[in-house]
């Protein structure tokens, strides 16, 4: 039985809106709102034991009620001062497509704690994902090692042979079809008006929900935003990209952007009439790869990420001048995680069916999937040859749209399903409600340029850039964050707060190609070749330290130019490890929190022959005692010197 009276339905609800409160003396009348007991304690949500979790039955298709029904789930975290009236409800979305929301209550209850004494914290698993009836292909399931070596058409065709196994259902996952959703969890827990939270995926999905239900939005925060109708050919993230570059080597002082882009497109060039075949090892087997203008185009693209950006003109300053081991070293590291997930399979968060589903249905594309497979390819290759190819710089545009963003290509190969053009028809208006996009200045994803294009759909709206982040900067910025939070609670922002706040990543520098090239080691009693000796030592355990999380997972990890490192009882075996050209080490190092210690043999044209024990601490001296050349040597050097 619902309580009657104010206090006691005060005391019952998990959520006390303003329509609830209406029923305490407001001026509103109180909507039907579910008792505590209504929800349950969400199982399996570690570290939030206020949640509670509950579930709400929808048409799958709701212009077909006979196509039954998915079931969504939602998690709702109240406010920790439940004696005062709540000052809101804020709904939130990751992103994705694909990504469920419960799974990370906790971290995302930690994120929003300074709001949550007087909020409540919504999350609600998108359908097909997570707790919502999520969606599964067998290829999917059962992914093959062959699948991360897989060339981008081979990977467009699983796509589609994923939306096959699907089958007609394919068809309900769209950004409608979950904005509907989310009103169905706002309806039944009886809470009129939402502050919506959506980061990356998140800032396409809430505009959407606005648009179809404007009545129940108070206030949008976007992070990290794009429009529904984006440039699916990504010119705007190449615009970006050489824009971050330029950033980067300013702020830094540690590169030339001009020079950098020159670099990356002589790289590109080469790499795309030579491409470089390479094996990469798996457990026990072997498989090809190569280094082509694909992989450097993916690097400078790197989801978002500035740190992919800082690597890039060591990469393409070593490529450029035909020295391609630093490039090789991020493919194969890259190549050899992905297998490492393939034959070590964990529970997935994640749906990446919903995810395809989803982009197939809504995202702009230059073909029609009424056409058949061979017709869609030549029209997507004709659009993208009559583009000006100048906008791709510094790359073509056939690397550029496989870098790895969505649309594109994606669902070139997806079945021909029922889908809209786009889940708001241009010219929707949009609800005049207070939004805030905040955008990073070195986000080659989700760039500035689309921030602003968000902004403008709105008439109070307020557009902040982030300094020195990337992709979803209220992640990475705790200036953004802050930002966010205060908007929420106060619908105003300072489109300026975050001036001058955070620091670009520092740039790589370029890999040295022979011992002669590495700075030389502060060690007062040493000569000038034992000193370069030195510093190949050091040079060699740092790339050990590079290797880390490969010897762990494989136990077996590449010299950056040859050699194998290989994880013993005690420490790690260099087998002919060479990270200059012209030095071979071999032995047993041991790294261990402060220290790595070990023994090492030396040969090679670029140091002086001999086997030392070493003792290598990042603070402090370091020693090497042995022989070299036949000498007796006692040496304390330092290791940043």
């Amino acid at each position: 039985m619902r309580p009657r009276t104010c206090t006691a339905l005060l005391a019952a609800t998990l959520l006390a809106p303003a329509t609830v409160l209406s029923a305490c003396g407001g001026s509103e009348p109180a909507p039907n709102v579910p008792a505590a007991s209504a929800l349950q304690p969400c199982a399996k949500v570690p570290d939030l034991p206020s949640a509670r979790c509950g579930t709400v039955e929808v048409p799958l298709d709701r212009a077909n009620p006979s196509a039954g029904t998915t079931t969504v789930a939602f998690a709702l975290v109240p406010r920790r001062d439940t004696a005062a009236p709540s000052a809101g409800t804020l709904a939130f979305n990751p992103g994705g497509p694909g990504d469920p929301t419960i799974a990370n209550a906790a971290q995302t209850a930690k994120m929003f704690a300074p709001l949550l004494d007087h909020r409540d914290l919504l999350l609600i698993d998108p359908r097909g994902t997570g707790r919502s009836d999520a969606l599964h292909c067998p290829t999917d399931d059962h992914p093959r090692l062959r699948d991360v070596f897989a060339t981008p058409a081979q990977a467009f065709q699983a796509i589609g042979q994923c939306g096959r196994e699907l089958g007609p259902r394919a068809a309900n996952y769209g950004t409608t079809e979950v904005a509907d959703d989310i009103d169905a969890v706002r309806a039944e827990l009886g809470v009129d008006r939402l502050d919506l939270w959506g980061n990356s995926y998140g800032t396409y999905l809430m505009p959407v929900y606005a648009a179809r239900h404007p009545e129940h939005v108070r206030s949008m925060v976007l992070s990290g935003a794009y429009p529904i109708d984006f440039d699916p050919w990504g010119r705007d993230r190449a615009a970006a990209t050489r824009r971050a570059i330029g950033l980067i080597c300013a702020r830094t002082h540690g590169c030339h952007g001009d020079e950098v882009l020159r670099d990356v497109a002589a790289l590109a060039t080469r790499l795309r009439h030579h491409p470089v075949r390479f094996n990469v090892a798996v457990d026990t087997r072997q498989f090809r790869a190569r280094l082509d203008e694909n992989a450097v185009a993916a690097l400078a693209y790197s989801g978002g990420s500035p740190y992919g950006l800082a690597q890039l003109p060591a990469v393409a300053a070593s490529g450029s001048a035909g020295d391609l081991a630093p490039l090789r070293r991020i493919v194969e590291t890259k190549l050899r995680t992905e297998a490492y997930g393939v034959t070590h399979p964990a529970p997935r968060a994640d749906s990446l069916p919903q995810a395809f589903a989803t982009e197939c249905h809504d995202f702009p594309r230059a073909f029609s999937l009424a056409d058949p497979p061979a017709a869609r390819r030549a029209a997507y290759d004709k659009a993208r040859a009559s583009l000006d190819q100048r906008a791709f710089a510094p790359f073509s545009a056939s690397a550029w749209t496989s870098a790895g963003f969505e649309a594109g290509a994606t669902c070139i190969a997806w079945p021909d399903v029922p889908s809209a053009a786009a889940p708001i028809e241009p010219g929707t208006a949009m609800p005049d409600v207070p939004v805030l996009v905040i955008s990073g200045d070195l986000d080659a994803n989700t760039p500035s340029s689309a921030g602003r294009q968000v902004a403008s759909r709105f008439a109070h709206a307020t557009f902040a850039e982030i300094p020195n982040v990337g992709h979803v900067p209220t992640d990475a910025s705790p200036c953004a964050l802050k930002l966010g939070l205060r908007f929420v609670a106060t619908t105003a922002a300072d489109a300026n707060a975050c001036a001058g706040t955070g620091a670009p990543p520092p740039v790589a520098p370029t890999a040295p190609v022979r011992a002669a090239d590495l700075a030389l080691v502060e060690a007062p009693s040493a000569t000038p070749a034992e000193r370069r000796t030195l510093a190949v030592i050091v040079a060699t355990a740092s790339d050990l330290q590079q290797q880390a999380a490969m010897l762990q997972g494989y136990r077996t990890a590449s010299g950056l130019r040859g050699g194998r490192y290989v994880r013993a009882a005690k420490g790690v075996r260099l087998a002919a490890v060479r990270v200059v050209r012209d030095a071979i080490l071999s032995g047993t190092l041991v790294p261990t929190d402060r220290r790595m210690t070990g023994t090492v043999r030396l040969s090679g044209a670029g140091v002086v022959h001999g086997t030392l024990r070493v003792v290598l601490t990042a603070t402090g001296a370091s020693r090497a005692v042995g022989t070299l050349d036949g000498r007796r040597v006692s040496l304390t050097f330092r290791v940043g010197g």
